[in-house]
């Protein structure tokens, strides 16, 4: 059974008591971290707030084959499936490649409320799944071990996901998928001013608008798309299955097709968040939907491409705003009779009308293109004057004209993946044929100036949908110069922590021109016990005024109304009120690490003391956190050794401190392009460490299937592992009992694919 789970969220947060919670998480993408630094931030259009998205509907016309879905692609370092992702951030780690970095682990535990606290574990069982008592007692119950969850981020944003498992990792409870932004791009049209306008559709029937400022200005270079410089969504919007968009013509404004709604929208060109539009044409006439429009501003006319065959043409548009329906309705017609199917592109030109029909949307072969002059004039069955048919026409969802000496066609061929080219002759007026441009899935064509087009492309994964800038020259071939991707707020997830509540905060990595990263909230994540997806939008931290960037490890106090978040990119760790989401600055941050970035935190409340785990292999304790705030910096820096007293670590991710016997456990990534080097690191006397201290107890080597633990869990006796280049949660027993080197296999294994982060889940008496 598959269902949605969609996040029902108090704005107050849970106090509870504490219990082990531990905290992990990773991303392997455009952190900054030694192993992967993915992402490239090339989006310049500046980011503005804002807030989650919400959905889209089903596509309405008869092309149900759209394939689209496409957007941010965050690359994974670790030595798996890895994602190549755009988005660049520096690398805080000794490694100064930009971007290159193969390693996907990232994350790092981040225990929340961190477990055992001292006096209270008390159970001394060794075996996975039976440890009862790691959290509090003082409830007067006790606090039960019921399940192992693990975030992961695999090469593509669809596949990412939070896993269960029971504790004796041999069974997987539920894989949970993500409901983000945005499932595919649609239409892109592009102004006079050169900002492109997007639509696009999202989950749960609720699609939406972006606005990239300046996107076909000048020599542009690749960039994130993320959610623009403004987007225009949200249930005051009404915008259900947006597809065609009309950029020009109307001034002050611009036109989009809705054929989930059933309807066009009008929105004022400066509209941001969720606006209403100025107003809405609801009465299509003959037509259930319309696909695309076009407006021709001398005549003040709109010209609509209903997906039944017929054009609808709405007279006085400026003053009528369509109010009364449309005023004429043209039928293309061969001697008489209806030839077309499901129209889909329109334009006009000089009184000539330009139509694409898709005709079946399953058949690669039955696409038509026709012409018709006499626009202004026509009505009813009105016979084409070139009716184009065969080739590569299958699907061709979109055309435009340019018009010029020669007069040029330019169509989105979807079915047959192709951009193609129509040239009239001079001296017949007839198009033919002329050339064409592979481009998977073309979805909507655009003019933009100097001999360009703007081609919207939705393959069937939202990891590969992109708006392309192709060179069009009237001589020579098509050429694609700029690629606009990683569509959404979301392109990876990162590290997970679990409440007490049973809620999960889960860190994601987004475009920076979308805000950047942030943490989603899912309430009740778990008691879920099936598959099925959750809610990444409703409940966010996230924002401008937030400055998280890429953030790894998260942690929460005792209390639970404290959020740590170790951000790689900024450089910090950022302390947020738990119980507040939104776009929203933190409390406080540690801007002074002492160091490079730090992939994990954990907090011991008993203290007030924090540790942190460097990538360049050293640990970082601040005291006093709640009441100086990180001001001071870390009071204490320490590096794990050997007996010669040389340093063994190379690239800490995962960290979790255990207050009753004060020990500190530690994963170390090694190089993040070894599926083979990675280490477990167990510290005596965590709390007074400082220089180089020799580890009590170092597992690794070719048993241990240790290449890049990105983080760690502590059940009070057993280690939980996400072990990411080799797809696994592992659990390694009573770790604090180990001494010196251990090359021994893990006590037990469950597959989960770029395993991120990894946090245990416990029942509140």
């Amino acid at each position: 059974m598959y269902i949605s789970y969609a996040s029902l969220r108090s704005s107050k947060l849970f106090i509870a008591p504490a219990f082990a919670l531990i905290l992990a998480g990773c991303p392997g993408d455009e952190v900054a971290d030694t192993e992967g630094s993915s992402g490239t931030t090339v989006g310049t259009t500046g980011t503005t707030d804002v807030d989650p998205t919400m959905p889209t509907a089903t596509d309405p016309t008869t092309t149900t084959t759209d394939p689209t879905t496409t957007g941010p692609t965050t690359t994974d370092p670790t030595t798996e499936p890895i994602t190549s992702t755009t988005i660049t951030t520096t690398d805080p780690t000794t490694d100064t490649s930009t971007g290159t970095d193969t390693d996907t682990t990232a994350g790092t535990d981040t225990t929340a409320g961190t477990d055992t606290t001292a006096g209270t574990d008390t159970d001394t069982d060794t075996t996975a799944g039976t440890d009862s008592t790691t959290g509090d007692t003082t409830t007067g119950g006790v606090t039960e071990f019921t399940g192992v969850w693990a975030s992961s981020n695999p090469a593509n944003l669809l596949t990412d996901a939070l896993h269960s498992q029971n504790p004796a990792l041999d069974v997987k409870n539920a894989v949970l998928g993500l409901l983000g932004d945005a499932i595919s791009i649609q239409s892109v049209g592009v102004n006079s001013g050169g900002d492109g306008i997007i639509s696009y559709d999202a989950p749960g029937g609720a699609g939406g608008i972006i606005i990239v400022k300046d996107m076909t200005d000048g020599n542009p270079l690749n960039a994130a798309i993320g959610l623009g410089t403004r987007v225009i969504r949200g249930l005051e919007t009404g915008l259900v299955a947006p597809k065609g968009v009309e950029a020009n013509g109307l001034p002050g404004f611009f036109m989009v097709a809705d054929t989930g709604a059933a309807d066009i929208k009008v929105f004022k060109v400066g509209d941001i968040g969720d606006v209403a539009p100025q107003f809405i044409v609801s009465d299509l006439g003959t037509s259930a939907a319309v696909w695309d429009i076009h407006y021709v501003s001398a005549t003040d006319t709109l010209y609509a491409a209903g997906t039944n065959g017929e054009v609808q043409v709405y007279e006085d548009f400026k003053d009528s705003q369509g109010a009364t329906g449309p005023d004429r309705t043209i039928i293309p017609a061969e001697n008489g009779e209806k030839i077309s199917i499901n129209l889909h592109g329109i334009t006009v030109d000089a009184d000539t009308l330009y139509l694409s029909d898709v005709g079946d949307a399953m058949d690669a072969t039955d696409g038509q293109l026709f012409v018709i002059t006499g626009a202004m004039a026509a009505d009813g069955i009105v016979d084409v004057d070139q009716r184009i048919q065969g080739g590569q026409l299958g699907n061709p969802v979109d055309l435009e004209l340019r018009a010029g000496v020669e007069h040029n066609l330019y169509i989105a061929e979807k079915s047959n993946d192709s951009v193609l080219i129509y040239k009239e002759d001079l001296l017949t007026n007839i198009f033919a044929f002329s050339k064409s441009l592979a481009v998977t899935k073309p979805e909507s064509v655009a003019l933009t100036t100097v001999n360009r087009i703007v081609v919207a492309s939705n393959p069937a994964g939202l990891e590969t949908d992109a708006a392309l800038l192709i060179a069009a020259p009237l001589l020579g071939d098509l050429t694609v110069g700029a690629t606009f991707d990683r569509l959404g707020s979301i392109t990876s997830v990162q590290s997970l922590v679990l409440a007490d509540s049973g809620a999960g905060f889960v860190g994601f990595d987004g475009p920076a021109v979308s805000g950047g990263g942030g943490v989603f909230i899912v309430d009740g994540l778990t008691a879920i016990n099936m598959d099925g997806t959750v809610n990444t939008r409703d409940s966010r931290i996230w924002g401008s005024l937030t400055g998280i960037m890429t953030p790894k490890g998260l942690a929460l106090n005792d209390a639970q109304d404290r959020l740590f978040i170790a951000d790689t990119a900024a450089i910090d760790i950022k302390v947020f009120d738990a119980g507040a989401p939104g776009n929203v600055g933190p409390l406080f941050n540690l801007a002074d690490l002492g160091g490079g970035a730090v992939w994990d935190v954990d907090y011991d409340d008993a203290t007030d003391m924090l540790f942190a785990a460097g990538v360049d292999g050293t640990v970082r304790v601040f005291e006093n956190v709640m009441v100086d705030m990180g001001g001071a910096g870390p009071v204490r820096i320490f590096t794990p050794s050997n007996a010669n007293n040389a340093k063994i670590s190379v690239n800490l991710h995962g960290i979790h401190y255990d207050a009753a016997s004060k020990a500190l456990i530690l994963s170390d990534v090694g190089d993040a392009a070894d599926a083979s080097d990675g280490q477990i690191f167990v510290i005596a006397d965590a709390d007074v460490a400082e220089g180089n201290v020799e580890v009590k107890a170092q597992i690794g080597g070719d048993q241990t299937k240790l290449g890049n633990p990105v983080d760690i869990a502590f059940d009070g006796v057993n280690l939980y592992v996400a072990e990411k280049s080799n797809a696994a949660v592992q659990r390694f027993d009573a770790v604090l009992e180990l001494s010196g080197t251990n090359n021994t296999a893990p006590n037990a294994s469950i597959e989960v694919a770029a395993a991120e982060s990894v946090q245990l889940a416990y029942t509140v008496p």
